[in-house]
């Protein structure tokens, strides 16, 4: 988040609780496991803690020894995670997105949404937790689709086999970009369009993640990871010798780096020792800072550890994407902080913070300036239809350039139809408008509204 001036205007109510922090909320459920009919895997089966086969190898990748590799257990792992089969050349190439683990299924549900709005169909399933893999046979799904309750996407990917880590760095790149293949028959036409574009990409334009499925459940050192981590630095060298993207970007005088002016993002994610899946992508920008797939968090993990004491629950939801301190404290902001319940005794006491108490959808900001930065940030505790006229008013009013809204759900799932009504409205305000669901969100979605057309930072 970046802002150039200090002025924020904040709207953050807190229903229940007296001494600044949230309460649960009448009516509102805190067992998502249970709500959504799902264990703990998040894909409706009950997780019973005996080992199903995702330990039978070592950090390094290398096959364990001993009861865990018996036949038993290797049908446990196929039941839970089965590996994909290898794509060919010219074939049909999966999609991958990841999300908040036990959103699996709520991702999916998406999708499959989004198809049949499209007027067709695709099929997706969950291999791993916070993985989604989908099968568009017949192209409905666009390159930069964006679900708003995926973190990331790994848009048609291939999937390689080879032994070494050498083998697999080798693999990845020739089928992402054609290289290696002396039989003309064999060059895939959407890894030669890749190439032509990609040898025009300047110095520092390619990112690569190397990525193990442990990963999408926040893991810090899931199996696999160092495998991944040495065939991502193989992938690396060979690129760096035929690329000038993948070499170290240009500096200025001063000798800052230079942005470059397009993003490219490989990423590689081992889903066995032997087996991995990988994609190449031109990143396409959401002004003013956003890229869709994002190339700078590997699976769209945005890193939000705080050392510090929370004041809320929601301090860690705005770090990712409560709110007073964040913007006070990290961004040196002035604040007018809306609630009914006083905040933080050190918040109460600084200088740089006013504090209304009262009614956040009745507030009507009274400071706006002109050509200054306003970021409204709300993390209201209502029905959606109240999130939908909050904004509204305040796009209607355009009394903020920038706004962060959470939209809170009641029951077991999310009201789409709602959310697509929000989104509308603001856009029907000349605001531009993206929703998403972040690793710290419950039953709950952001969204990150900024005028159209802003220029400032």
């Amino acid at each position: 988040m970046f802002i150039s001036s200090p002025l924020l205007l904040a709207c953050y109510l807190l229903a229940t609780g007296s001494s600044g922090g949230r309460g649960t909320g009448a009516g509102r459920a805190t067992n998502r496991s249970n709500q959504r009919g799902r264990g703990n895997d998040g894909r409706g089966r009950r997780s019973s803690g005996v080992n199903k086969g995702r330990k039978r190898y070592n950090r390094d990748g290398a096959k364990k020894q001993g009861p865990s590799s018996n036949n038993v257990s290797d049908i446990r792992q196929e039941e839970l995670s089965p590996l994909p089969p290898l794509t060919t050349p010219n074939g049909h190439r999966p999609i991958y997105f990841s999300c908040r683990h036990t959103y699996e299924n709520t991702l999916i549900d998406e999708i499959h949404r989004y198809a049949r709005q499209q007027g067709g169909s695709v099929s997706a399933m969950s291999p791993y937790p916070g993985l989604v893999r989908v099968d568009d046979e017949d192209g409905v799904i666009p390159t930069f689709y964006d679900p708003v309750y995926a973190l990331q996407t790994m848009t048609r990917s291939v999937v390689v086999s080879a032994e070494s880590i050498k083998g697999i760095a080798k693999e990845v790149v020739n089928a992402l970009l054609g290289d290696g293949n002396e039989d003309d028959t064999a060059i895939d036409e959407m890894s030669a369009r890749h190439k032509e574009a990609f040898h025009k990409a300047p110095k520092g334009a390619l990112t690569i993640h190397s990525l193990v499925h442990g990963m999408c459940k926040g893991q810090s050192k899931p199996i696999m990871q160092h495998r991944a981590e040495k065939i991502g630095e193989e992938i690396g060298k060979i690129m760096k010798k035929m690329y000038v993207a993948a070499r170290k970007a240009t500096s200025d005088d001063d000798g800052n780096t230079i942005e470059p002016i397009e993003r490219w993002l490989l990423q590689m994610m081992l889903q066995s020792p032997n087996i991995a899946v990988a994609s190449l992508t031109r990143c396409c920008k959401f002004e003013p800072h956003a890229y869709w797939p994002n190339y700078l968090h590997p699976l769209g993990l945005a890193k939000v550890d705080i050392e510090e004491k929370m004041p809320s629950s929601a301090y860690r939801k705005l770090m990712e994407g409560g709110w007073t301190k964040a913007m006070r404290m990290k961004f040196g902001c002035n604040v007018v902080s809306v609630d009914r319940s006083e905040l933080d005794p050190t918040l109460m006491k600084d200088s740089m913070v006013q504090f209304h108490k009262g009614d956040a959808f009745s507030f009507e900001p009274t400071m706006v300036e002109q050509d200054r930065d306003c970021w409204m940030i709300s993390d209201v505790i209502a029905y959606p239809e109240r999130c939908t006229e909050l904004l509204d008013r305040w796009c209607k009013g355009n009394w903020a350039s920038h706004m962060i809204v959470t939209m809170k759900f009641q029951g077991d799932e999310p009201d789409l139809d709602e959310l697509d009504k929000a989104v509308q409205v603001v856009k029907s305000h000349n605001y531009d408008c993206r929703v998403k669901h972040f690793f710290n969100n419950k039953n709950e979605v952001t969204f990150m509204v900024s005028e159209r057309g802003l220029e400032r930072q």
